[in-house]
């Protein structure tokens, strides 16, 4: 099954979803879809009610990816939430799959649609830099063009719908963590990378909603680096959880980094995720 976006329009309720646009229409407001979610409705759209298996959602909405139940259940309350008061029609058939059982028409999508649900980048004086991870982008102000309010106001996100937090990634090789971002972000996971510890600590100053901070041990021929960014975030009271992953580590590197305020070593992807995930799932729950 093909999860292409083929450029119809579906309007059933008080909905209209645009495939091309990846954007469902609802009570005069807008909201984008990730590609994921757009891919999944489609699917169920097209089923005309029919119920459709977990395994053709996950290939719709991941094709070629191996990825867990849990991220069809998350995009699935994104859809929900997306839906308002026609989602009581999306129904979980257990053991089966997920139908969704409205009378739908379709037309054709004169030419591509803008969704209005995703904030846009703001206009503003100076910009510093512009990060991209994936789908994430970040523009930022200049410090000093503003109260700290203002400064805030100035800085606009595009995220992946649903997301649930969001990681700084210090490594001056971000093509070695390629594999390991594209796990967090399948989890709904914002990455942001940098390459050295200026831009992190600017990234931090400026927008400080960062729920972990990763790096490297050294980088740009600094051996300790990531020691030393994390003496300066403690140094400025940023109590950001921080995490060394590298390709070696010991005890008396961890004995050392706990002394300056940090959470953990990981040498390994599964040690990686293994502090990351249970740090999201706990601010989660908190929220």
């Amino acid at each position: 099954m093909t999860s292409a976006v083929v450029g119809k329009i579906w309007r059933f309720g008080a909905v209209e979803f645009d495939e091309r646009a990846a954007a469902v229409r609802a009570g005069g407001a807008s909201v984008s879809l990730d590609r994921s979610c757009a891919a999944i409705l489609s699917a169920l759209l097209a089923a005309r009610g029919e119920v459709v298996s977990k395994d053709r959602l996950l290939e719709a909405g991941w094709p070629g990816r191996v990825v867990h139940e849990n991220s069809l259940a998350k995009a699935i309350g994104r859809l929900r939430k997306a839906l308002g008061p026609e989602a009581e029609h999306l129904r979980v058939i257990y053991g089966a799959g997920y139908s969704l059982s409205v009378e739908a028409e379709q037309v054709d999508a004169a030419a591509p649609s803008q969704a209005t649900g995703r904030r846009a980048l703001l206009p503003f004086a100076a910009a510093a830099a512009v990060f991209v991870a994936g789908a994430i982008a970040v523009t930022l102000a200049l410090p000093g063009a503003g109260t700290k309010a203002e400064e805030e106001t100035l800085l606009a996100v595009t995220e992946p719908d649903g997301m649930i937090g969001r990681i700084l990634w210090v490594d001056d090789h971000p093509e070695n963590n390629v594999t390991e971002k594209a796990a967090f972000e399948e989890q709904d996971i914002a990455v942001y990378t940098v390459a050295s510890t200026d831009e992190a600590l600017t990234l931090l100053s400026m927008y400080p909603h960062y729920d972990a901070v990763i790096s490297d041990m050294g980088r740009n021929g600094e051996p300790l680096a990531g020691f030393k960014l994390l003496e300066e975030m403690r140094a400025r009271e940023d109590p950001t959880p921080f995490y060394l992953y590298t390709i070696m580590t010991s005890d008396a590197q961890r004995e050392l980094l706990a002394g300056k305020g940090g959470q953990g070593a990981a040498e390994t992807r599964e040690e990686l995720y293994g502090f990351i995930v249970p740090l999201m799932e706990q601010k989660m729950a908190e929220r």
